[in-house]
């Protein structure tokens, strides 16, 4: 079986210009830090070949053309960023991301338990980063950058469509994938997203490097910039991917009910965050490591 949409003509980087493009913040922050997760494609593709090892050729085949993909993104994003910024060092920002944080390691066992945790995992960052692409087109008035989320987005779309149908594919062989099992896998997943490679990430971005590393501090910083680009539409849409995520299908009413609970927990973490970040300059913020990270 084919896991992957095919696209019969795929964008490449070189498709998008970026003549008069340019980024205001806080999209250029969030495109530069997205930028350097992206360019980490090749060790998310080891490690998920290494837990696919023992799967069809048909599971590694999808998962190359994911990396290849995935790879665009990276460079895509990289343009974009130099082209609103041309003091955007991504070499050595680059450089700097990837000796502060490691990602898993590619020893053929996955770092959620099993390979159906895995894929749930899978499926709900893909729907996350889908949905992110479409805050950030929202976002910006500048054409060109509207066209590479867009473009971004479908392609993010697509590959939750990949892991979704893995995901039922191991579910069918494997079993022990129902609703609950689902839905404490998708939870834990959403409960991370305030780990070391997108706070790190932010952290090198901003230039901070002096001062080591705090997350949580981070975390605040930066959320408070991203959740106050979310609106309503963006979450209906998140709404739908994740109800799928956990075999559910995504009625009206059901995928309203679960926009309006990830709503309410954004709106949450938002206002949080802007009570605990003080009205400091982005380069004045210390941040310091949390303990074993570095």
């Amino acid at each position: 079986m084919s896991f992957i949409k095919p696209v019969p003509h795929h964008w490449k980087p070189a498709d998008f210009s970026f003549h008069g493009s340019a980024l205001r913040e806080p999209v250029l922050h969030i495109s530069k830090t997205v930028c350097l997760l992206e360019s980490r494609c090749d060790d998310y593709a080891e490690y998920l070949r290494a837990i696919f090892l023992e799967r069809d050729r048909e599971w590694n085949d999808a998962i190359d053309q994911w990396n290849s993909e995935e790879c665009q993104h990276g460079e895509l994003l990289r343009s974009q960023c130099e082209a609103s910024d041309p003091a955007f060092r991504f070499e050595s920002l680059m450089s700097q991301y990837k000796s502060l944080v490691s990602y898993h390691a590619a020893t053929g066992r996955s770092a959620r338990g099993t390979v159906g945790a895995e894929l749930v995992c899978r499926c709900v960052v893909e729907a996350l980063a889908s949905t992110l692409y479409r805050v950030l087109a929202d976002a910006t008035s500048d054409c060109n950058s509207r066209r590479v989320f867009s473009a971004l987005a479908q392609d993010e779309a697509r590959h939750f469509g990949m892991f979704l149908k893995m995901l039922n594919a191991e579910a069918a062989s494997a079993g022990k994938l129902g609703f609950f099992a689902r839905c404490a896998h998708a939870i834990r997943r959403m409960r991370e997203l305030e780990d070391g490679q997108i706070m790190v990430a932010s952290y090198v971005v901003a230039e901070r490097t002096a001062t080591p590393v705090r997350l949580k501090a981070e975390a605040n910083w930066y959320l408070l910039r991203l959740y106050g680009l979310y609106r309503w539409k963006h979450l209906r849409y998140a709404a739908r991917m994740l109800l799928r995520t956990v075999h559910i299908r995504p009625n009206r009413p059901l995928a309203g009910l679960c926009a309006s609970l990830l709503w309410t927990g954004l709106k949450l973490r938002w206002l949080w965050a802007r009570t605990m970040t003080p009205r400091l300059p982005a380069r004045l913020r210390p941040v310091v490591a949390r303990e074993g990270l570095l």
